[in-house]
């Protein structure tokens, strides 16, 4: 079986040219720095996503729970769970991502979406991560759980400090328990004030729910938090960060975005597929499965490589080309599927659209300062670290 470096690529067309290869064994591969299996082709992927039985999510609690760190919310969260509880879980939170809960929010999406537009635009030259597409999240996310708006400067630290968990090296082992005590400290505090007075925000909603006479523990809502604002902020600013880049360097893509808002859900699905901010998923085999013919142990790391699949010729056509609204364009697997399906997938949409709306509708022209991005260090997450433009305002 063939092993691959995924840290050896230097460029994205280098990445995509090795998931190429790997998309052309003829069964699994191996991956480092993992040391896991790999699912690269869209098929086998959707079996990892989807064969919960075989391919558990458990893998997710031991990555987000070195013995280093000690005990991390987010490793216990619905993401790392299994049915039944995951099941249970997901009843519970999921009406606050229903349409009811997206139509309350979709007025204050817009309203922040155009006030922090209209600033970057006022600004001309500026860094567009720090000051817009990591914002509109942030605002969003706060605005959903009821917090004080002097509490979302921290978001940023406590969110970077638990990206870098997979990679962290003992220098940064530190810094990263301490955003993790403060984060618990602080949310402890919301969800102690929501169960004495409960008001109109999610963490109220979720204190309140009940499904089969089953409620959340603080425990429960603690790691839902974790999973919330983690998920919910940083999946969301790569993606509007990478839908900016493909404005800048396609510039018909721009054009028609500027004259037609009809076409940015269509784009966006193709940022989703072609560079999506979410690049693999962890799984772990529960017990000994073969998936195209490769024996996988019990116990062993699966890695489903969304990025690979979503390349998938099998699947897609010329799938190396950017074309909004392709046949099959909202098939990709970024979202994942099946009971581990995004919660926030159509937030993140909501959140996109209208940033996107909102920005070009104030500009003439989107100009990238530098030609190379600086990218995120991270196998798992996939976004520019800064991004700074010029805006030319209409």
């Amino acid at each position: 079986m063939q092993t691959y470096d995924l840290s050896a690529p230097t460029t994205r067309s280098e990445l995509n040219a090795l998931y190429a290869k790997m998309r052309n064994e003829p069964g699994l591969c191996r991956v480092e720095p993992f040391g896991a299996y790999a699912a690269s082709r869209y098929e086998d992927i959707l079996v990892v996503q989807k064969d919960a039985q075989r391919f558990s999510a458990e893998a997710i609690a031991a990555a987000a729970e070195p013995s280093w760190l000690g005990h991390n919310p987010l490793a216990h969260s619905m993401l790392s769970r299994d049915p039944p509880r995951h099941t249970q879980l997901r009843a519970l939170v999921s009406r606050a991502f229903g349409p009811a809960g997206l139509a309350r929010l979709e007025s204050v999406v817009r309203r922040e979406a155009e006030a922090l537009a209209e600033s970057v635009v006022r600004q001309r030259e500026v860094e567009l991560v720090d000051t817009f597409c990591f914002l509109l999240p942030r605002n969003i996310i706060g605005h959903l759980l009821g917090l004080d708006p002097s509490t979302f400067p921290e978001f940023k630290r406590w969110v970077s400090s638990i990206n870098l968990i997979a990679s962290a090296t003992p220098e940064q082992y530190e810094g990263i328990r301490s955003a993790v005590r403060e984060m618990k400290h602080d949310m402890g505090a919301v969800i102690a004030e929501r169960r004495r007075k409960p008001g109109e925000d999610m963490v109220s909603d979720l204190v309140r729910a009940e499904v089969e006479g089953s409620r959340l523990s603080d425990d429960e809502l603690m790691s839902f938090l974790f999973l919330l604002i983690t998920a919910g902020m940083e999946s969301t600013t790569h993606l509007i960060g990478n839908s900016v880049i493909h404005l800048a360097r396609l510039p018909e893509q721009f054009e028609q975005a500027r004259a037609d808002k009809a076409h940015i859900p269509r784009f966006i699905e193709e940022v989703l597929r072609y560079e999506p901010p979410i690049q693999l998923n962890f799984r772990m085999a529960a017990s000994d499965v073969e998936l195209s013919g490769t024996k996988v142990p019990a116990g062993s790391l699966v890695l489903a490589l969304i990025a690979a699949g979503n390349l998938d010729e099998r699947v897609f056509e010329q799938p190396e080309q950017f074309l909004p609204g392709r046949e099959k364009g909202t098939q990709h697997l970024t979202f994942g599927q099946g009971m581990h399906f995004c919660l926030g997938a159509q937030l993140a949409r909501m959140e996109a659209r209208f940033a996107l709306e909102a920005l070009v509708s104030r500009i003439r022209e989107l100009k990238l300062r530098s030609p190379e991005i600086e990218w995120i260090p991270n196998y798992g997450l996939h976004g520019p670290r800064v991004l700074p433009v010029e805006l030319i305002p209409a």
